[in-house]
């Protein structure tokens, strides 16, 4: 088993906004990346932009989908629950 760093103590994932009304939701655990929600439509649809910030050498294209999936859900459940 892999110890724990620094890193891996912190949330999973964070809501950040910006001044100018955009959404990101921030990834802590590797690989890192920021994410802007970008809600689409009437049914308020979610796709997410990630900027890595870790290289994301050596994920697959699947893995990279659940991550972004894993962002995905977790912004809706906190907007579900009345946050930010």
């Amino acid at each position: 088993m892999k110890p724990l760093t620094e890193w891996d103590k912190l949330p999973k994932f964070l809501i950040a906004d910006s001044a100018d009304d955009r959404v990101f939701v921030v990834h802590l655990h590797w690989p890192r990346f920021v994410a802007e929600v970008i809600e689409e439509g009437v049914m308020g649809a979610l796709s997410m932009e990630p900027l890595w910030i870790d290289p994301p050498d050596g994920l697959d294209a699947p893995e990279g989908a659940r991550l972004m999936r894993e962002a995905g859900d977790f912004y809706a459940a906190e907007i579900e629950r009345g946050e930010p």
